[in-house]
């Protein structure tokens, strides 16, 4: 396994992990048990962008029977223009439903080239579990790792990454 590089060091060019983060602004989405055909997530994100309201942390799921979910963040304030359009669209497209979650926060890893260290995921998600953070969406890419996780479990879960991750994160 290769060893984590520690922050403000000769070799902190070498680092991995810059930074923990948590963002309370985004409440999480889900549109329920839509049909798993073309253009269904176009329809969904044009009628979005119509309104002016952005989405993140977009995840379809495969599901039995031709049916997915698919789920998103958009910012607080944007919230119930997002519920519009999302019940809009899913009685169009013959959707289950919509769900959606204002109880929720972003934690993340931030750091370069976190997608070749395969250490960084397993040391986060093992962390989180050990403080009994339960994760509710994933999303990475070379900069940062951000997890969804129940509002109330923020605190703790950065605490539990600024853990894992001492020698990075010392200034």
């Amino acid at each position: 396994m290769k060893d984590l590089i520690v922050l403000n060091s000769p070799s902190a060019k070498e680092k991995v992990v810059e930074d923990v983060r948590s963002d309370h602004s985004a409440a999480r989405i889900v549109l329920l048990g839509v049909p798993d055909v073309p253009g269904v997530a176009a329809k969904v994100f044009s009628a979005l962008a119509e309104q002016q309201v952005g989405a993140a942390m977009i995840v379809q799921n495969n599901m039995r029977g031709g049916m997915t979910d698919i789920g998103f963040l958009v910012r607080k304030e944007r919230l119930d223009a997002a519920i519009v359009v999302c019940r809009k669209v899913a009685a169009e497209v013959g959707a289950q439903g919509v769900s959606f979650n204002t109880e929720v926060a972003r934690v993340s890893v931030c750091g370069r080239n976190l997608g070749d260290n395969p250490e960084v995921p397993a040391k986060m998600f093992s962390a989180l579990a050990k403080a009994g953070v339960n994760i509710e969406m994933i999303v990475s890419n070379a900069l940062d790792i951000t997890c969804v996780v129940a509002e109330p479990s923020a605190s703790a879960a950065v605490e539990a990454l600024q853990k894992a991750f001492p020698e990075d994160l010392e200034v």
